[in-house]
């Protein structure tokens, strides 16, 4: 039995840089003083009297006199318009730009979750951006990583490097000393998360998994990225036991069409889904044992009461499986590839699958093959997980299908 290794990024956050507008305590400011008060002239009529502005003589002319103001030459330079708020003084680095060519954004009650991949395949590096923003605080605008620790950031970027997904493992992880994240959208499921990240400088840490602080590596690397755009849909979180899992689509071994899940479970009891791989051993005692009991199952209840999803995440090389390569391992248990799909985005494996339905990692962060969930038909309900605290399978499995 393998067991991978998943990032779920359940990073903290960090302090955001802000500029002040307002009047400083030193800056003059204009005084208007009223007019002295002037004493009547002894020749001067009282109020009331003839010639005091109610009789028939003229009024008085106004002290502010009527005078024109003067005109404005029509050749005259006109004052430029107030520069616009440019924002802080963005660092920079001397480095290789970190170019993402994958990347995945999903939100979930923990907050926000971005990876950014540079390869496809190993060895490869990753960038997290993670903003565990529950209060909604966060938004578009620059935050300064500079003095920032994992601990206490609200904003938080880790870097990985010399990653193999494959095996489980990255060689180092790195937190920046210094940086800016210009955030320019943030918005929720279904919706886009873009931002700039500008001069990261990394060094090398270690985090604490329970404080989960970073203490700089004594004599550690640093990695440099002047600047990084990142631009990405943001998905759904996955679905727990007893929440809807929503619609997504597979590849099916067989057909080599993509097929909705909703589409697939509509008229069914129960989709029966098995995480497999090539190389597994134990997969290859268990896969012909869950399509016995799938044929056993359609013979006794009838066609289309149980749809089995056999997901195939890797070859026997820990890559990506072909189509051809599918077809040929679901030889070796079942007369056609009908039930058989392949999962893996060229990055990571079960990558569709695990964003729609949570796979119930392990204390330290992964999670076994062979891989067992079970959803109800028609309304999509997770019904049951490995390790997630329900029965066994067995158990599971008569439950869902004695609903009805």
């Amino acid at each position: 039995m393998r067991r991978f290794s998943v990032s779920v990024g359940a990073w903290l956050l960090f302090g955001c840089l802000t500029a002040c507008g307002g009047e400083s305590a030193d800056s003059p400011k204009e005084v208007v003083e009223a007019p002295p008060s002037r004493a009547p002239s002894p020749d001067e009529p009282e109020p009331g009297e003839e010639g005091a502005n109610g009789g028939d003589e003229a009024p008085l002319e106004s002290d502010a006199g009527t005078e024109a103001p003067p005109e404005v030459p029509a050749d005259a330079a006109v004052p430029p318009p107030p520069e616009p708020d440019a924002g802080p003084t963005l660092p920079t680095c001397e480095g290789e730009p970190f170019e993402a060519v994958y990347e995945r954004t999903r939100v979930d009650e923990t907050g926000l979750h971005y990876q950014g991949f540079d390869e496809v395949s190993a060895p490869l590096n990753i960038i997290l951006v993670d903003i565990a923003d529950l209060s909604g605080a966060i938004g578009p605008g620059f935050y300064d990583l500079a003095g920032t620790n994992h601990r206490d950031c609200e904003v938080c970027v880790v870097g990985l490097r010399n990653c193999d997904l494959t095996n489980g493992g990255c060689q180092k992880v790195y937190y920046p000393y210094e940086g800016v994240v210009e955030i320019t959208e943030l918005g929720g499921e279904g919706e886009r998360f873009a931002a700039k990240l500008h001069g990261i400088q990394f060094e090398q840490v270690d985090i604490d998994p329970n404080s989960r602080r970073s203490f700089p590596v004594e004599n550690g690397d640093v990695w440099c990225s002047p600047e990084q755009s990142i631009e990405a849909d943001i998905l759904p979180p996955a679905a727990r036991v007893g929440e809807v899992v929503k619609p997504f689509a597979l590849q099916n071994c067989e057909t080599e069409e993509f097929v909705d899940i909703h589409e697939l479970g509509a008229e069914a009891r129960a989709l029966w889904f098995v995480g497999t791989a090539g190389w597994c051993a134990a997969c290859a005692q268990f896969v012909p044992n869950a399509v016995a009991a799938m044929d056993q199952i359609e013979r006794d209840l009838g066609p289309g009461v149980l749809k089995p999803v056999i997901v195939l995440g890797e070859n026997a090389d820990y890559g990506r499986p072909t189509l051809q390569y599918c077809r040929r391992y679901a030889a070796r248990y079942a007369d056609t590839a009908d039930n058989f799909f392949i999962d893996h985005s060229g990055v990571s494996s079960f990558d569709t699958t695990f964003q729609y339905i949570w796979p119930y990692l392990g204390a330290d962060g992964s999670f076994a093959l062979p891989w067992n969930a079970l959803v109800q038909g028609g309304t999509f309900e997770y019904f049951y997980g490995d390790r997630s605290g329900m029965s066994d399978l067995n158990t599971a499995l008569n439950q869902i299908l004695q609903a009805r």
